[in-house]
C-alpha cells in the first residue's frame, strides 16, 4: 500500500505589503525540497501588481481559504448592527 503524501500550498510574500500569498501550487515537502531555483510570476491580489518570485523565497503552508474582504466587512457590519 502506498503512503499518502501530505500536500501543502507554495507560498510567497508580497514585496509591497509583506502579506503572504498563495501561488495555488500544491506539493509535498519532499518534492518542494528537491526543486531547483525556479523563478515564476504571480499577480498579487493584494496590491494588484505582478511579482517575480523564486523557490528560494517560497515556503510551504496550509493557508485558510481566501474570503473576500467585502464579505467580511458586510458580515461584521451586520453583527455590529445587532449588538
Amino acid at each position: 500500500m502506498a503512503a499518502m503524501r501530505h500536500l501543502n500550498v507554495v507560498m510567497v510574500r508580497c514585496p509591497n505589503t509583506g502579506r503572504a500569498l498563495s501561488t495555488g501550487v500544491e506539493m509535498d515537502a519532499a518534492t518542494f525540497e528537491e526543486l531547483p531555483d525556479i523563478r515564476s510570476q504571480i499577480m498579487c491580489p493584494v496590491c494588484n501588481l505582478h511579482h517575480i518570485w523564486s523557490t528560494r523565497e517560497a515556503w510551504l503552508d496550509n493557508p485558510p481559504p481566501a474570503v473576500p474582504e467585502i464579505a467580511w466587512l458586510i458580515l461584521n457590519n451586520r453583527i455590529a448592527e445587532n449588538d
